[in-house]
């Protein structure tokens, strides 16, 4: 497979890894929980796939650690789905199935022959029992804090097993001893422990668990039935294999810049360098000096490459060069970022206070920013690497052709404002293909 990654960019790799690599697992994942050193192997083939260049798949090659990559986009990540995360939310909706007791042969089976009338989250682990089955059961921790009893009139609901109360388990603090002395069982409802609009506690449960005063707030409905819910993100809802993934997987604080690199109708090749921008891991010279102290020495490796004159550095080259800021003054003009200064953040500034803009002018600037961010950084290792120069109209002309070429296939609505912003770029109407919506 290394051919196919070495005649893809990036972005190609990306798309293939989201659309064939990872969904190749799904159908075993819903199955059975994998080994780890299975997860292990499957993820390290991706990420290689991911970021190296030759058929070694050699370590080490990666810009960015997987455990940011394989967050959503608007947390900063590129969208991928970790394997151990997205086989633990399919798995969930078994034990989903078994605590609503769906209607199916399987979970009838487990109910007469595993449960036997015991409280899932109570059964324990039998020796002689099946590797599935001991499997299923080890996510109980993963999961239990997610699958909360809606109580209505707590006919259905486990009194100590489970979780109907910001108290959680009530097993967990109180012994089945206790339970048993105050005329309790282990099978106990909920409403076996509440009668005339009062819960049945002992006084001196009150004493020995205060927490237990808490739910004196919380009545019974006779006429609601509970019903079984999974907490997302502090509210109750239904179940969905995409909810327990969101709620099991690493999350990161989202971040402002998502949306105007990675939006409707973008060039893929360009996002994703925008998104290496954007997270500052380009391979410019300071960062790499920064790796190794030795090649301090070779004071060549700290020139820019495109004017000779400064340090080769992210804030430099985007677009503090003469060079970039050059080719950024020629094309700046078509979508109106004349009085923008020609400074990194501030030109991101002036795109995120746009992001939720769905104006073509706007939509056309993220696509000229992001072209000429590529293109600057294509000349400046196409002068590294082949020690090939050209001029800033060279790379002003292929930023406005890409742009135009874009333009040209995307789905835009047939408007006057449109129509004016195509003829900027010199575009005829014959040679568009219009959103009929």
């Amino acid at each position: 497979m290394h051919w196919r990654n070495k005649l893809l960019s990036f972005a190609g790799r990306l798309q293939l890894i989201i659309s064939v690599l990872s969904s190749l697992h799904i159908y075993w994942s819903s199955v059975f929980l994998f080994l780890n050193r299975v997860i292990v192997n499957l993820e390290a083939k991706m990420r290689n796939f991911l970021w190296s260049q030759d058929s070694a798949f050699q370590k080490g090659r990666a810009k960015v650690s997987w455990k940011t990559v394989c967050v959503p986009k608007y947390e900063g990540g590129l969208g991928i789905r970790r394997i151990g995360d997205v086989n633990t939310a399919l798995m969930a909706s078994h034990i989903w199935s078994i605590l609503t007791n769906r209607r199916s042969l399987w979970v009838d089976w487990v109910h007469a022959y595993r449960l036997r009338g015991r409280s899932f989250w109570a059964c324990k682990v039998p020796s002689t029992c099946c590797w599935s089955w001991r499997k299923l059961l080890q996510l109980r921790p993963v999961v239990r804090s997610f699958i909360w009893s809606d109580i209505g009139n707590g006919v259905i609901t486990s009194t100590w097993f489970d979780t109907w109360s910001e108290l959680g388990p009530l097993g967990q603090f109180i012994s089945p001893r206790l339970i048993s002395n105050a005329g309790f069982d282990m099978f106990s409802k909920v409403s076996d422990v509440y009668a005339n609009n009062l819960w049945r506690w002992p006084d001196a449960w009150r004493d020995l668990f205060p927490v237990l005063n808490q739910l004196d707030r919380l009545s019974l409905d006779p006429n609601k039935p509970d019903k079984l819910k999974w907490r997302y993100r502090d509210e109750m809802h239904d179940f969905s294999s995409y909810r327990a993934w969101d709620s099991v997987r690493h999350q990161e604080e989202q971040v402002n810049w998502s949306s105007i690199v990675w939006f409707s109708q973008c060039i893929p090749r360009h996002a994703f360098l925008m998104w290496l921008i954007m997270r500052r891991k380009l391979l410019t010279q300071d960062k790499i000096l920064s790796w190794d102290i030795s090649r301090r020495k070779n004071m060549n490796m700290l020139c820019c490459l495109l004017c000779y004159a400064n340090h080769d550095s992210h804030d430099h080259l985007f677009f503090e060069c003469e060079f970039s800021s050059q080719v950024w003054g020629m094309v700046q003009h078509k979508v109106g970022m004349d009085l923008v200064p020609t400074k990194w953040n501030d030109i991101v500034t002036w795109l995120r206070d746009r992001a939720k803009s769905k104006s073509v002018n706007d939509y056309v600037a993220r696509l000229l920013v992001a072209a000429s961010a590529y293109f600057i950084w294509q000349e400046r290792n196409a002068r590294l690497f082949k020690n090939q120069l050209r001029p800033p109209e060279a790379v002003r002309d292929l930023i406005t052709q890409q742009v135009r070429y874009k333009l040209m296939g995307a789905k835009l609505k047939d408007c006057a404002n449109v129509r004016r912003v195509l003829g900027k770029w010199e575009i005829k109407d014959s040679e568009m293909l219009y959103d009929g919506s």
